[in-house]
Parts: structure tokens; C-alpha cells; sequence
């Protein structure tokens, strides 16, 4: 009953505090072209066809939404699926928004998300790395690093003065077609039965400024 009242009250004061029509875009990327590799298997032959990753970036449709709430104060979301653009089937093992599903509260004091969302290992190669993430980075050293989401993730992020301080928990990670986790094992996301089953936390820690910077996740 209390967690009922609780979830009731505060949805009536998102309601009461909203100030602003919110704003909603509709975003999206497809890339893809035809590959032809030779000398394929023990018999040497070719093969021609259209890659489900083709580039540097892979394709996704997401929409974001941002309202302002007052006070330097908004809430926003996110959901983002990816898709193979030559079969049109949706990546991260099939699912709705597998790239990201979030919402969130941003203020002077940074940003609160809660759900899907990238861990801070993701953000930190993001940051360090001259073309992020990508399929072609550093990061592909390590398969987990160019897919490092976590499900029932709660996470922190800001700035201040050039300095950049974020923290992920996911209180039961599920990285189905991710890579292997930093645990080394994929998990079904949070357990009932096992409070410290399928956990994760990251933590990112960043510096800027006009001349130099540096970046470090765990």
C-alpha cells in the first residue's frame, strides 16, 4: 500500500511541475552497403553479399523526448532499437528498444537514468577513443566494451569545472547478444531468488580543459 501511494504521489507532482510542451525527435541511421571477400574457407572461393553490420556505425531508430520541468530541472527518455538493415530484424537478440530504454532527470547537478542504458565502461571508451566505440576502434580488443548495456540500471553522470564524475548499477545486467560481461557469463537479469545474481556497477572518471584531458572506466 505504501509503495502504491508512493508511485501515485509522485506522478501527481511530475504532473503539477511541468511547465513546457515537451519535445520528441524521431532519429535514425541506416548503414549498410555490398562486401565481396575472397579466399573464403579451405577452398579459396568468393563470396558477395549485404552485410547485417556493414560500417563504421550500426544502424538503429530511436526516438527522445525532453520536457522542462522548471527550476533548470528536465525529464527525458529514451528508446532505441537497432536493426540489421539487410534483413530488417531487430539486433540485440530481437528486442523492442535493445540499444537503449531509459528515463531520466537532468539538472545543474547532472543526470539520473533509470532502465537499459549504456554502462560507464561504454561512456569512458566514448570519451577516449578518437571515433568512440566504433567497429573499428580500440575497443574491439574487447568485444564487451562496443556493447556494455546494462538492464535495471541506475546511473549518475556530471560535470563540473572539466571534471566529469558517472556511476552504472544494474541491479540484474542481462547481455543477451553483448559480448562476454566482465563476470565472464551472461545472466537473465534480476533474480528473486539471489540478491547478488547478475549485478554490475561501473564508474567513470574524466577531465577536460583547452590544452589536454584524460579519461578511466572500470
Amino acid at each position: 500500500m505504501n509503495k502504491q501511494f508512493f508511485c501515485a504521489a509522485a506522478f501527481l507532482w511530475l504532473g503539477g511541475a511541468c511547465h513546457a510542451q515537451p519535445s520528441i525527435t524521431i532519429y535514425g541511421l541506416l548503414d549498410t552497403a555490398v562486401e565481396h571477400i575472397n579466399h573464403v574457407g579451405a577452398t579459396g572461393s568468393g563470396l558477395t553479399r549485404i552485410p547485417s553490420n556493414a560500417g563504421n556505425i550500426p544502424s538503429r531508430l530511436g526516438f527522445r523526448g525532453r520536457e522542462d520541468l522548471g527550476g533548470g530541472i528536465s525529464a527525458q527518455f529514451v528508446l532505441e532499437m537497432g536493426i540489421a538493415p539487410d534483413s530488417g530484424v531487430l539486433n540485440q537478440g530481437g528486442r523492442g528498444f535493445g540499444r537503449q530504454s531509459f528515463v531520466g532527470l537532468n539538472g545543474p547537478w547532472g543526470q539520473v537514468g533509470l532502465g537499459r542504458q549504456y554502462t560507464m565502461l561504454f561512456w569512458s571508451m566514448h570519451d577516449a577513443d578518437v571515433i568512440g566505440p566504433g567497429m573499428h576502434s580500440i575497443a574491439n580488443f574487447d568485444s564487451y566494451f562496443p556493447n556494455a548495456r546494462a538492464d535495471n540500471a541506475i546511473s549518475y553522470k556530471g560535470t563540473f569545472s572539466g571534471l566529469t564524475v558517472g556511476i552504472t548499477y544494474s541491479f540484474g545486467r542481462d547481455t543477451v547478444n553483448a559480448g562476454p560481461s566482465p563476470a565472464g557469463t551472461n545472466c537473465a537479469g534480476e533474480s528473486g531468488t539471489d540478491r547478488n545474481a547478475c549485478r554490475e556497477w561501473s564508474m567513470l572518471l574524466k577531465y577536460d580543459s583547452a590544452s589536454w584531458g584524460d579519461c578511466a572506466g572500470s
